[in-house]
Order: structure tokens, then sequence, then C-alpha cells
């Protein structure tokens, strides 16, 4: 009978796996066609517009700040240093507590004169304390551009950012764009451990964009076509805590259109220590399920204006990953178990060696060429996303034990070190 149970539950987990392998092998075949899809909109776009070219709409970019004085100016500063120059830089200090106020005045004062004759301008707001989604609303109430972008006041844009970014744009088809973001934090084991799982996390992207799916636009780097969004479908839900994910998620609701902008880089600065990237993954993971919660109606949706991929797949298997998490911890168990008494290690050498390929596929096709480096790293770092699967669990079981105690997610803030990129 024991052995009965083994059984059964060893099968469970297996097809936990196989379902979640058939995810990333989809995933990982259909990626490399990104750069051929983003090649044949532009070669279109050449075709039937004859304003492709002369495209130069005003961009804002949206900068809310919450004591953030060991970053503020480095960030400001790279987005004066981007070739784009229809630029408006708002920045919105949301009552901070630190030196942020004082640092931002002097830097305003400093660089204005230096602005005279050109279109870029720095504007700079502060408020009272009211959460980051009150920052950016307010950004955008006083920005003029027609393209909204938002990012974080730890994050760096590569100087080339803007104008990449309002290439997509020039697509009227396109509403939103979320950018390719790279964790920048040093030398330390867990900044590499995040530096590796952006890395892969934003190659699936690629995945999600050529389906029509993409559906998170993270708050370091996302950019909105102000007439179709904001002005249609309101401004940010400054009472959700995870207010990027609402708004990404209420765009798709409303048949809007977006895209994986991944020649749009722009560095972040990840948690510096396990308490700090257990609270940011805390919010996040709390924040997508009260989404979910939220526009359940788009789960195997009907709707003309929802994208199908979305609706029944990529949704979907983003809920039953965590139902097999929650299982995880159990199924590895049972599995190594069965492996050592069984002599059987099929199972364990295919997990292996699906991770192996996916290091080859995207160091074979990465944005820069390809990355032996990344390949031949495998040995010595597939162990680290172990340590990823502790997190997400333990953050997991929290935020259901919050769910059904009815919290809600409170701000969380680590240590900042800087941007290192």
């Amino acid at each position: 009978m024991n052995e009965h149970w083994f059984e059964v539950l060893r099968n469970i987990g297996v097809g936990f796996a196989a379902a979640m392998l058939v995810k990333y092998y989809i995933f990982l075949l259909l990626a490399p066609f990104h750069p051929v899809k983003e090649a044949r909109r532009k070669r279109r776009l050449a075709r039937a517009h004859d304003a492709y070219k002369n495209y130069n709409p005003r961009v804002s970019v949206v900068v809310p700040a919450w004591n953030e004085e060991v970053g503020i100016i480095r960030t400001i500063q790279s987005l004066l240093r981007n070739t784009y120059k229809n630029l408006e830089i708002i920045v919105v200090n949301d009552g901070s507590t630190d030196n942020s106020h004082r640092l931002m005045l002097r830097f305003q004062q400093y660089i204005t004169p230096k602005l005279a004759g050109s279109p870029v301008r720095l504007r700079y707001y502060f408020k009272e304390n009211g959460g980051k989604g009150t920052a950016l609303n307010t950004g955008i109430q006083n920005a003029t551009g027609d393209i909204i972008v938002t990012m974080d006041a730890d994050s760096v844009f590569d100087r080339h950012a803007i104008a990449n970014l309002v290439r997509y744009f020039r697509d009227p088809r396109v509403d939103a764009a979320v950018g390719n973001v790279k964790v920048s934090t040093g030398p330390s084991l867990i900044g590499r451990i995040q530096a590796l799982e952006y890395l892969f996390g934003f190659y699936y992207k690629r995945a999600h964009s050529v389906m029509g799916a993409e559906y998170i636009f993270g708050g370091a780097c996302a950019a909105f076509r102000r007439s179709t969004t904001f002005d249609s479908i309101g401004l940010f839900d400054h009472g959700n805590k995870t207010e990027d994910i609402e708004m990404s998620m209420r765009t798709r609701y409303h048949g809007l259109r977006s895209v994986y902008a991944e020649d749009v880089v722009c560095y972040t600065e990840g948690a510096s220590t396990v308490t700090g990237l257990l609270n940011q993954r805390l919010r996040w993971k709390k924040g997508r399920f009260d989404t979910f919660g939220k526009y359940r109606r788009f789960f195997f949706s009907r709707d003309p204006r929802h994208n199908k991929a979305l609706a029944w797949f990529v949704m979907p298997y983003a809920l039953l990953a965590e139902l097999q998490l929650l299982f995880e911890p159990i199924g590895f168990a049972l599995l190594f178990t069965y492996s050592f008494l069984s002599g059987d290690f099929i199972s364990i050498a295919l997990g292996l060696l699906f991770v192996f390929i996916t290091y080859i596929v995207v160091g074979l096709f990465s944005q820069d060429g390809i990355n032996f480096k990344l390949i031949a790293s495998f040995p010595f770092t597939w162990p680290l996303f172990y340590f990823l699967v502790w997190v997400e669990y333990v953050v997991l079981l929290k935020s259901l034990a919050m769910i059904t105690r009815g919290d809600d997610i409170q701000w969380q803030r680590w240590e900042r070190k800087g941007v290192s990129a």
C-alpha cells in the first residue's frame, strides 16, 4: 500500500514536471523568432507609413522617488545622456525623509542653465507621502509627452534606450512596451543569482511577445501610449501595492497591445540581502495573486478583445506553476528517494538536460551575440536556481496565508547600494 501511494505521488510529480517542460520548450522554440518578428514589423512600417522615419514624439519619463538619495542623481544623469532629445524628465519625490529633496534641488539648480536652448526639460515635484502609485499619477498628470515612460529611481537607462523605445511606438498598433531589465549589483552572490534570473526571465519575454501575450510591465522600465492608456483606461491604481502589475493586466484586459522591447536596456539594483529579496518577492507574488483575482474573467476568456495565447496558455500556466511550486519540496524528496532506491536516475538526468538546453539556447540567441561564457557556466551556476525556488516557495506560503487572513502587503525596503553598471 505504501509503495502504491509512493508511486502515485511520484507520477503526479512527474506529471507536473512534464506540463511545465512543455511550456518551457514552447517558449524556447518561439523565443528565437522574436528578432525576426520585430524586423518584419520595421519593414512593414517603412512601407506603410510615410511618417515612419520622421516620428519624433515628446517623451515624458516619470521617476517616482522615496528615500532614493543613493542613486537618484545617477538615474537622472542616465536620462540626460540619452541620445533622444525630445524629452521631458519628471521626478516626483513622494515625501522622502532622507537627503533626496536637497540633492534634487541642488542638481536642478545646476543643470537647468545647461539645458537652455535644448528641448530636454527636467521638472521636479515634492509631495506628501502617498505611495508610489500616487507619485506616478502626479507625474503623469503633469506630463506633456505623447509617450509616458515609467522607471524606478534606482535604475539607469542605456544611452540609446529612449531612442530605441520610440521606434516601437511608430507602429500605431502598439500601446505599451516593456524594456529589457538587467540586474547590476556588483559581485555579490545574491546579485549574481538575480542577474541570471533576470537574464533567463527576460529571454522568455521574447516568446510572450511573439505570441502577443506580454502582460507584465515592470516598474523599472515600461512605456505607454498616453492617448490609448492613461487617457482612456485611467491612471495607476494607487491603492494597489503592485500598481505596475495591475496596470499591465488592465492594459491587456481592455484589448490593448504590448511588445517586449529587447533593445531598450535598463540596469536596476536588485535586493542585496536574503531578507530584502524575500520581501520584494512577497510583494510581487501577493500583488500578482490580487491582480489575477481582480481580472479573473480574463482566464479562458472568449472576449474578442483578449489575446487567446495569454488567456488560454500563458496566464493559466502561470497559476499552474504556483500549484506545482506548492508541492515541489514533496516532489523533489520523492523523486530523489525513488531514484536512489531504484537506481533509476533518468528523471533527474532529463531535468538537468533540459536546464542545459536552456543555457545553450539562451547563450546562442543572446541579444549581444553568442554567449559562450553563459553556456560554460552551467556546471557551476545551475544549482543557484534552487535557492530561488526556496525563495519563491517561502513567499508563496506567506502569500497564501495573507490571502486566507485577508491581509494586505506593506511596502518593504532594503539598504540601497546603487547600480554598479
